[in-house]
């Protein structure tokens, strides 16, 4: 098993569904979506799922675009292999949602402005940015307490293979400052007993 059928493996658990879910709970019925690293495509396959969304899903990443497509097929989403550093292939004023879920924490900042420069571009008036990303905070204690099953087993490994970016990520509190940078409106909400959070971002 490679790393992309891994983690698609482990999108599939209990403990996945709630980290995505409140990301789905702010999509709106029916709109355009784009998902900016869609790894192997969970979130496009719920969003389309409950609501019916026009999505796209972009990735820097051949391998987990192959596991999206397995779990997307006869969805009507598209998936589009990009390169990091390149303009993406979309109009202005694009889309009504963009989702960047488990990634900008990860990133350099000249790959997080860059993405984030983009999605502000390609985002409608009145449109939304929607990042979700663990928090780096709590601890096994609580982590155990909240979600300890067979099923929940990869929250370990996620908990601990996340932490230590995304504290600092967290404590930079850098989406404040670029929404106010751009007039964006900001808003957070802590989700999974602390673990994660979402920020939306309004255009």
């Amino acid at each position: 098993m490679n790393f992309s059928n891994f983690f698609s493996y482990i999108q599939e658990t209990p403990w996945y569904f709630q980290f995505l879910s409140p990301v789905v709970d702010e999509i709106d019925n029916h709109t355009k979506l784009l998902d900016i690293g869609t790894g192997s495509g969970k979130l496009l396959q719920l969003a389309v799922s409950e609501k019916n969304v026009n999505a796209i899903g972009i990735d820097t990443n051949e391998s987990m675009l192959k596991e999206a497509t397995k779990k997307v097929q006869n969805t009507g989403i598209k998936l589009l292999k990009i390169e990091a550093a390149d303009t993406y292939p979309f109009n202005d004023n694009s889309f009504d949602v963009i989702t960047i879920c488990n990634v900008l924490f990860n990133l350099n900042q000249q790959a997080v402005d860059h993405i984030l420069t983009e999605s502000v571009r390609l985002l409608k008036d009145q449109g939304r940015i929607i990042v979700l990303t663990p928090t780096g905070k709590g601890n096994f204690f609580t982590l155990t307490k909240s979600y300890f099953s067979l099923k929940n087993l990869s929250i370990y490994i996620w908990f601990y293979a996340t932490r230590n970016r995304a504290g600092p990520w967290t404590d930079k509190k850098q989406l404040i400052a670029f929404s106010e940078n751009h007039k964006l409106n900001y808003k957070q909400k802590i989700i999974l007993k602390g673990f994660t959070q979402v920020e939306t971002l309004t255009k």
